[in-house]
């Protein structure tokens, strides 16, 4: 990707009232066919070059991971308010930093995306690149200068002119072709988002959906769209009717078919965002025709993260760390709570607690010695590296919600239920708009629910032996 200093000059120039007048972040993303590459542009009010940082960031919510997304940045820039231009340098972190003395008024740099698929093993980690289509996680691309995180943002997005745009932040069917903007509240949202770009992506409304409901796929292989679409709606009707109300504005589920580009590389996982949830799968895994008894449970599993954690969570979850992997004290509650929402009620799937039992009983000594809370602050970084670790947090997440639903069916004569918990959860960061603290959730769920769970809360915090 070659970066003209007319180009840059211009879109400065025409860019620059606008900025100062709304103190509005501007982001530009370009792509052109036949590169490995996009590149980025951020233009915001005038800073100081020493005081000017470009975070990259390192990891996003729900993926329980360190991601190095700097190692495929380059060719850092920034354009000072003279139009010079001058070269950032990697800091000591997952950041780069200028040194000049003048201030700046832009900073750009180009993102390896081929690069970024081949190091990367999960594919849920990366964005992905093929001929007539480019499909970008938002974290794994944007950075943000550091202090800018919360100002509003526009987005433009500029690719071939026959390429259509998708984009989960204003899912449509009816999609503009080369060049989309955007307008989010903050680089939280800009970052959760994914962005579908190029003539083989199809995209389908479904119909009869409670809210606007999108399938977004990128195949290569033979897909149907429609059954995806049936098995979507059917997670997503499920969800309704447990909780009796569904919070999204509307909703996405983004599908990736692609051939596996070595068998090192891991196709199993998927990632929940606000509104969307993406899935990347091999080739073998394609959705080609009707099956009644298809496994929808993590198509559920993704939808339903939609309410717990991405609108109630715990400290560390939200308000986000970018440049590092935050440590979460509630992953358990993260995915254990919507586990067993998913599969003991909406699929009805009761003898799942024998498959969370079977995972406690089978876990090793250094799994089964730590604290619900400890066990949680290990899968900060390693959830899935060593998935043990994942699976017993959130199995004893589960078990502990069920214990929780028999106790509160109990005492109230089953007039409150698990449900009233995830609502009351929600409502709760509804009226305080924070993340809860660790020693608030026992009360939160007792005073939600009217009952004393502190009994089945204690006994589950302890470790196994």
């Amino acid at each position: 990707m070659k970066f003209k200093k007319l180009h840059l000059t211009i879109t400065l120039c025409l860019y620059a009232f606008v900025i100062n007048a709304q103190d509005t972040v501007q982001y530009k993303l370009f792509y052109s066919e036949n590169s490995s590459k996009v590149a980025i542009e951020v233009y915001f009010k005038s800073i100081e070059a020493k005081e000017t940082v470009l975070m990259i960031p390192r990891s996003a919510p729900g993926t329980y991971e360190l991601t190095d997304y700097s190692a495929f940045v380059g060719n850092v820039k920034a354009i000072t308010n003279t139009n010079k231009t001058i070269n950032g340098t990697l800091g000591m972190g997952s950041f780069f930093i200028f040194n000049s003395s003048e201030s700046l008024q832009a900073v750009t740099y180009e993102v390896d995306i081929k690069k970024m698929e081949q190091e990367l093993l999960g594919a849920y980690a990366s964005s992905k690149l093929r001929n007539n289509y480019l499909g970008i996680l938002g974290y794994s691309v944007f950075g943000f200068i550091e202090g800018l995180e919360n100002k509003p943002i526009k987005l433009e997005l500029q690719v071939p002119k026959h390429w259509p745009i998708f984009s989960t932040l204003q899912p449509s069917v009816n999609r503009k072709k080369g060049k989309a903007t955007y307008e989010v509240a903050n680089f939280s949202l800009l970052a959760d988002a994914q962005y579908l770009l190029g003539n083989d992506v199809k995209v389908q409304q479904v119909n009869n959906a409670p809210i606007p409901f999108y399938i977004a796929a990128y195949s290569e292989a033979e897909i149907n769209i429609e059954e995806i679409g049936r098995r979507g709606l059917l997670a997503l009707n499920g969800l309704n009717n447990y909780f009796g109300f569904i919070p999204m504005p509307h909703y996405t589920i983004c599908y990736e078919f692609i051939k596996p580009i070595s068998n090192r590389h891991d196709y199993g996982f998927s990632m929940e965002h606000l509104n969307s949830m993406t899935a990347s799968m091999p080739i073998t895994k394609a959705i080609k025709t009707f099956d009644p008894k298809a496994n929808i449970g993590s198509t559920i599993h993704h939808i339903g993260h939609s309410w717990l954690p991405l609108r109630s969570y715990g400290t560390g979850y939200k308000p986000f760390e970018w440049q590092t992997a935050p440590l979460i004290e509630t992953i358990w509650l993260n995915e254990g709570f919507i586990w067993y929402i998913s599969y003991y009620h909406v699929l009805n799937r009761k003898p799942i607690l024998n498959f969370f039992k079977k995972i406690l009983n089978s876990a090793p000594g250094y799994i089964k010695e730590k604290s619900l809370k400890d066990l949680s602050l290990l899968g900060s970084t390693q959830y899935s590296l060593d998935f043990r670790i994942g699976r017993n947090l959130f199995s004893r997440g589960a078990l502990l919600a069920y214990e929780l639903d028999e106790k509160i069916k109990k005492d109230t004569n089953n007039a409150k239920s698990f449900k009233d918990v995830i609502i009351g959860l929600m409502e709760w960061t509804k009226k305080h708009k924070r993340a809860f603290n660790y020693n608030e959730i026992e009360s939160i769920i007792s005073k939600s629910v009217g009952v004393d769970v502190s009994d089945v809360w204690k006994k589950w915090q302890k470790p196994l032996n």
